[in-house]
């Protein structure tokens, strides 16, 4: 051995040919000898030659339990290349982690698996369903499978399904009253993703159970109905940031069916949200007639007010403010009324 070299190095594929060539390496993983079956995987493995493959599938069977890693890392490494009919013996081996290995690999390959997936996906085992499922639901039939997955007893399946190119609008609006959360919320999120919209019956039932509202806000907006004053009546937080976003999309005006139905009910937390921003006669009256209202809760109209302090430099709003101050008594108002007029003053009105 010379200077640094390593007593070992990994030979070409030339190498392998002035040794008698490839068959050679592969019949030696046949040999008597377990150091002569050992070297020659490392030789197969180190010159990365994919036609070994095929000496390796024996090793499936091997008593040795590193034989069998071994057989698994070739299928790894090689069968991608050998193409999708090197997955068939690993697909029906007694071996569980034989198949889980095949159905790992199903995503691999660029050509169509679906006879492979076939085989995996009545297995008892959930992985290799599972694996098999994903496979099938993004092959060229995945409509046809999308629906016989509909009804499958893994709820994963099933969930999987709603999610798939090949669901229809009919398949999302069934799996909306799917008896697994996880199914319902997938259906939910793929109906909003598809642009469609939920009735006000789907979106009820949706409530009852519990589940996250925010996919549902795009429709109860649109519907205009008991859903929404329902949401609103609850809604804080983001899920209250996230309603206000989809009014302000959805609504321009006093006279948009949702804006009249949170008004009719009272919801000023919602409306004032939605107000910010907004400048018009009709607007800014009803702001003021909020702020004046005794029976709404005097921390939103607190709120209402300091609104106002970005359009403190306008004439009507100065003037409203000191009509406001000349008649309110609440310390809270008073305090913020004071502001915003003190803040007019300052710019001289």
């Amino acid at each position: 051995m010379k200077g640094n070299a390593h007593p070992y190095e990994a030979p070409s594929a030339r190498c392998i040919m002035a040794r008698g060539g490839l068959d050679s390496e592969i019949a030696r993983l046949k040999h008597r000898d377990v150091r002569q079956r050992r070297r020659a995987i490392r030789v197969l493995f180190d010159t990365d030659m994919p036609r070994a493959l095929e000496g390796f599938v024996p090793l499936l069977n091997d008593k040795d339990a590193w034989f069998r890693s071994k057989a698994l890392e070739a299928h790894r490494k090689w069968a991608p290349k050998q193409g999708v009919e090197s997955l068939r013996t690993l697909a029906t081996h007694p071996w569980l982690d034989a198949r889980r290995c095949a159905a790992n690999l199903l995503g691999d390959f660029s050509q169509d698996t679906t006879e492979i997936a076939h085989l995996l996906i009545e297995d008892d085992d959930l992985t290799c369903a599972r694996k098999a499922a994903e496979a099938l639901l993004k092959g060229n039939q995945a409509a046809e499978f999308a629906v016989t997955f509909q009804t499958h007893t893994d709820s994963a399946i099933r969930r999987m399904a709603v999610l798939s190119k090949g669901a229809t609008s009919e398949h999302r609006a069934a799996a909306l009253h799917d008896e697994n959360h996880g199914v319902c919320e997938a259906a939910l999120q793929a109906v909003v993703d598809n642009g469609e919209m939920l009735s006000e019956e789907s979106m009820k039932e949706i409530l009852k159970r519990g589940l996250n509202t925010s996919p549902l806000l795009s429709s109860a907006v649109h519907n205009a109905g008991e859903v929404l004053v329902e949401i609103a009546e609850k809604a804080d937080g983001q899920t209250l940031k996230a309603l206000v976003k989809e009014l302000r999309f959805q609504c321009d005006s006093l006279e948009d069916e949702a804006i009249k139905l949170l008004l009719k009910h009272e919801l000023y937390v919602v409306i004032g949200r939605w107000m910010q921003g907004k400048k018009s006669e009709e607007i800014d009256a009803l702001r003021w007639k909020i702020i004046g209202n005794d029976s709404v809760d005097v921390i939103e109209r607190a709120r209402f007010i300091e609104r106002l302090i970005g359009r403190c430099g306008e004439k009507e709003i100065a003037e409203a403010n000191r009509s406001f101050l000349a008649e309110c008594s609440e310390e809270l108002l008073r305090i913020s009324a004071e502001n915003l007029s003190t803040a007019s003053t300052e710019l001289g009105l």
